[in-house]
């Protein structure tokens, strides 16, 4: 009996189904996997870090590799998550990330400071990315407040424990460099370069806070040329000198290894537009907006440059998403919208939308201007008079409203203001021409290939030659102007102007010899 009891318990152990083992690598390949990871993350940069964070996160899911890994997994996350802000990448993955391994982990108790810290941090970017989040309440911003006061609390440990971890240390200057109080003396953070003389991350920290700082960028990319955020941040000290061609070069680099940033995309179609390549440009605001969808300056700077490139119909729509997505840019969106409008002779709804512009920019040279052409054009000489003289009020030497109030004066037989209108809008078109002069004279200069230097040059002479039969048309009406008005003396001068233009020469001389026989 006692056998045969026996013999079932073998049979139901043998024949029972058996909970699969699961296939465990080789430690010794993990190990590898562990140490490429860390000297990966050693490198600092955005691009090694998130290298880093993918097999932190594959060896994370190996059984037995958990805790191995799991402070690892959780710091590149908070460090990416910090320098995706710094980049004004608008992305909360990486802080999920770490919240949840901080959660499943308590080992990781002790960062959760570090993560409130990232979570605080603002993402760092020019112009309106987004609106400002209408499910933040009241309660959420004063949770903040009491989670930056905490912080402040911590400040002597998380300052012990900085002394001990570049991770920690890279933290506490994001603690210190921007949630410090503008009215209490900075704290000086160079001991934390001397605590980790070679760590590419501090020395990152160091070169941007309390500002961008070239002399300590360049030695970071001399040493990581993977280090493509520091091409980032020497392209905005390029801007910052003026320099567009240097910019340029500096963020195109940044845009090769960091496709995410629309920091570096709009800054790309901003030094295009200012060059005038609408094409370039409005590629680089299309990216920008791929990205962040409701960039109110992206969806600006794509309508403007689909205004200067004739394309009407298909800017006023991305005016109009503007104005509907509220709150930022109206004012520009509303000129811009009624600009189109008026090159479409849709001069009743353009005067609609430039009332609402002046409304929001009151003391817009160019706005007032623009609605005073507009009244004009309707045929209200009265308000075209009062929006102009104001538009000059904001800006003496706006040539446009100089002469247009020379045309107004002029439909008035007002023939002495007529005259004095023309005559300041023509000396207005020479500063002007003088502007674009100077303009080709930097562009012969520049480093600008010859191809983009010739199209640059070719649609400055245009202007420049526009402004000049604009000048000389304006020297010739207030010739007129002051004929009409007996002002012979004044009329002779304006018309000797106006004959130094070929296109104006014969005319001109005929009225001045017009002006000579009623001597």
């Amino acid at each position: 009996m006692k056998r045969l009891l026996l013999l079932t318990l073998l049979l139901l152990y043998y024949c029972a189904p058996k909970e699969k083992v699961e296939v465990t690598p080789l430690s010794t390949e993990i190990e590898e996997k562990i140490a490429a990871a860390d000297a990966l993350y050693r490198r600092g940069c955005y691009v090694p870090l998130r290298k880093a964070f993918l097999v932190y996160g594959e060896v994370y899911g190996q059984p037995g590799f958990k805790k191995r890994v799991a402070d690892k997994l959780a710091m590149t996350s908070l460090l990416i998550a910090v320098r995706e802000k710094e980049l004004g990448i608008d992305n909360r993955s990486y802080m999920d990330v770490a919240l949840e391994l901080i959660k499943e982990n308590a080992s990781l108790a002790g960062l959760l400071s570090y993560a409130e810290i990232a979570g605080l941090f603002w993402v760092q970017g020019k112009g309106v990315m987004r609106d400002i989040d209408e499910k933040v309440t009241w309660k959420e911003m004063q949770e903040r407040l009491k989670t930056q006061e905490k912080l402040k609390k911590m400040e002597t440990e998380l300052r012990k424990r900085a002394q001990d971890d570049e991770f920690f240390a890279y933290m506490y200057a994001v603690m210190k460099c921007h949630f410090s109080s503008p009215f209490e003396k900075r704290e000086d953070l160079a001991w934390l370069e001397a605590a980790f003389p070679d760590s590419l991350l501090i020395k990152y920290k160091m070169a941007i806070c309390p500002e961008e700082n070239e002399a300590l960028l360049r030695p970071i990319l001399d040493e990581e040329s993977e280090f493509f955020e520091v091409a980032y941040n020497l392209g905005n000290l390029s801007l910052g000198r003026g320099n567009l061609l240097e910019a340029e070069s500096h963020l195109l680099r940044a845009h090769q290894g960091i496709t995410e940033s629309p920091q570096i995309t709009i800054l790309l179609a901003s030094i295009y537009l200012a060059l005038e390549e609408l094409e370039r440009s409005l590629d680089f605001y299309e990216k920008t907006l791929a990205i962040a969808p409701e960039y109110r300056d992206a969806l600006l700077g794509k309508a403007i440059c689909l205004s200067y490139a004739g394309r009407h119909d298909e800017a006023i729509p991305v005016l109009e998403k503007i104005i509907a997505l509220g709150h930022w840019l109206i004012g520009e969106s509303y000129y811009w919208l009624a600009w189109n409008q008026h090159e479409l002779k849709k001069n009743d709804e353009a005067a609609e939308n430039i009332e609402q512009a002046k409304s929001r920019l009151p003391t817009s040279s160019e706005v007032f201007t623009l609605s005073g052409i507009i009244a004009l054009e309707r045929g209200d000489l009265v308000k075209a008079e009062k929006d102009l003289k104001e538009a000059l009020e904001y800006n003496p030497a706006n040539s446009e409203a100089l002469f247009n109030l020379g045309s107004l004066y002029a439909g008035k037989e007002d023939w002495q203001n007529s005259g004095a209108y023309f005559g300041k809008a023509a000396f207005a078109f020479e500063t002007d021409e003088r502007a674009l002069r100077a303009k080709i004279a930097e562009a012969e200069k520049s480093a600008l290939s010859p191809e983009r230097k010739e199209k640059f040059l070719r649609k400055k002479r245009v202007q420049l030659e526009r402004t000049a039969i604009s000048r000389a048309t304006a020297f010739y009406n207030a010739a007129a102007g002051y004929l009409n008005a007996g002002q012979k003396p004044k009329a002779l001068e304006m018309a000797t102007k106006a004959a130094d233009h070929p296109s104006f020469k014969e005319k001109a001389e005929e009225l001045i010899s017009r002006v000579k026989t009623l001597r």
